[in-house]
């Protein structure tokens, strides 16, 4: 998408940018999570063993239930929030930080955000994760998800829950990348998630912008890697990797949905 247009859509984005009604009722909320949880994803139950690293799925699947079971037409997944929390878990491993910087373009409701802020407390790693969107982070609104049937509310008050995390580790940015990254004064990002507009121009920036302030060995992870879905996205992840020397490693979630963690050499 031309910044132009992303900067249009941004400005005059729309009020309720979910719908003004509620989607589902909590019967069906619940009966898509159990549908979702209870599919198996062997791709990503390898990765998990390889590491020695693995969420807590109880715990994973509650936060789920608030933050990634939506009423939309396509297969619901989110596995992304395992392969995120071993990545991450994987790379506090193994380095030495006293604190590391972590970027996530794309908070949406907050999932991903807080996965990776249980990865920090698991390992007793202080660190801040800096997360950014456009959509609105302290307007009541309604999210497409099951809290809906209590009434339109923030994204802090969906997150109720996760207080200390939050409190501890995350900072919201409600904005476009384009505009936000380049505010943040950090020389080194050790970690960052890419989710946000999945077109060729924005990972091309968002992708090139983190990897500058990269170092050896930093993380860069993208979701939504599908050729069908997305081409864009995938060429611009392909060529990044290529031309800013990124190993590749490629975990299928479902048939649309797949994941690259691409490292620094």
């Amino acid at each position: 998408m031309k910044s132009f247009l992303k900067r249009f859509i941004y400005q005059y984005k729309p009020k309720y940018p979910f719908g003004r009604e509620i989607r589902g009722t909590v019967e069906e909320y619940r009966t898509l999570w159990n549908d979702a949880k209870n599919t198996t994803y062997p791709e990503i139950d390898k990765y998990e063993e390889s590491s020695g690293i693995a969420i807590d799925y109880e715990w994973f699947h509650r936060l789920a239930l608030h933050t990634q079971i939506v009423i939309k037409k396509s297969e619901l997944c989110y596995q992304h929030g395992r392969v995120i929390y071993s990545a991450l878990s994987k790379y506090v491993n193994a380095n030495n930080h006293k604190k590391i910087n972590i970027v996530e373009i794309g908070t949406a409701r907050g999932f991903s955000a807080i996965i990776m802020s249980r990865a920090l407390k698991d390992n007793n790693q202080p660190g801040l994760i800096t997360t950014i969107d456009p959509l609105p982070h302290n307007k009541k609104i309604l999210w497409n998800c099951i809290d809906d049937n209590n009434g339109p509310r923030t994204r802090l008050e969906l997150l109720k829950d996760y207080k200390l995390l939050i409190e501890n580790y995350i900072a919201f940015k409600e904005g476009l990348s384009t505009d936000v990254l380049p505010q943040l004064k950090f020389n080194r990002i050790h970690f960052a998630f890419i989710d946000g507009a999945h077109d060729y121009d924005n990972v091309k920036y968002e992708s090139e912008f983190i990897s500058k302030h990269q170092n050896i060995g930093d993380v860069i992870l993208f979701d939504d890697y599908n050729r069908i879905q997305y081409p864009s996205l995938v060429d611009a992840v392909d060529e990044f990797c290529k031309n800013k020397l990124y190993s590749k490693i490629i975990l299928n979630g479902n048939k649309k949905r797949n994941y690259v963690i691409a490292s620094k050499l």
